[in-house]
């Protein structure tokens, strides 16, 4: 994946052959448990949400989690090999998990497409996105990230829409209609309660399985 010119400003504050890592763990770092690498991409998915891709530097992240530099060391190579990182955990918790999890459950498609629906809002997948996609306004690296994830989604969205019986352009708006909304819907609309929003969602999908003449396309189960 390339970089680009425009992602010098995120290297990170070593060299290539870190000539400033810290080897030692002090006190701070034997408080409690030594920190593992999702503390780290966790914090930084946290600092980019509130404070934007520019605050996520190694010695905010370190003052963040009350532990030194050496530890981020024990993880990652640099700031790049953390932003890398951030990417590829983006796209496996709110993506590829989700999809996994839903194959598992072999329901119907009708019934998949809302547990797809029900999970994106469970994870809170909507929320995390927003960020990511502000990242990838200015950054070539977290935009091939994207538009990497947005294939991903919309063609798992578009197979369950042919699965329950449409085809080309049919498949392919019903896809781009459902993935735009729910991504789009916490930005917009305020939350409604549970019960609201399980009428909304019912309705919604109905709408999207319903053909020209008004009825479910055949091969819907």
């Amino acid at each position: 994946m390339q970089t680009g010119s425009l992602l010098h400003p995120y290297r990170g504050v070593c060299s290539a052959i870190q000539t400033c890592m810290v080897d030692h763990v002090t006190a701070a770092d034997k408080a409690g448990a030594p920190l593992a690498r999702t503390d780290w991409l966790t914090a930084a998915i946290e600092t980019l949400g509130d404070d934007g891709i520019a605050a996520v530097s190694i010695v905010q992240l370190a003052n963040r989690l009350g532990v030194t530099r050496g530890s981020f060391y024990h993880h990652f190579t640099d700031r790049e090999d953390l932003l890398r990182a951030m990417l590829d955990y983006w796209e496996k918790r709110w993506t590829v998990d989700i999809r996994e999890q839903l194959i598992a459950l072999q329901l119907p498609a009708a019934d998949m497409l809302r547990a797809l629906v029900r999970s994106i809002r469970d994870n809170r997948a909507a929320e995390h996105d927003a960020p990511f996609r502000a990242w990838a306004l200015h950054d070539p690296l977290a935009r091939a990230a994207l538009q990497k994830v947005d294939a991903l989604r919309l063609d798992y969205i578009r197979s369950l829409f042919e699965a329950a019986g449409f085809s080309g352009i049919d498949a392919e708006n019903r896809a781009r209609l459902l993935l735009y909304y729910e991504m789009s819907d916490p930005a917009f609309f305020a939350s409604l309660d549970p019960g609201s929003e399980d009428q909304l969602l019912d309705a919604r999908l109905a709408l999207l399985l319903q053909t020209a003449s008004g009825s479910s396309p055949p091969g819907r189960h």
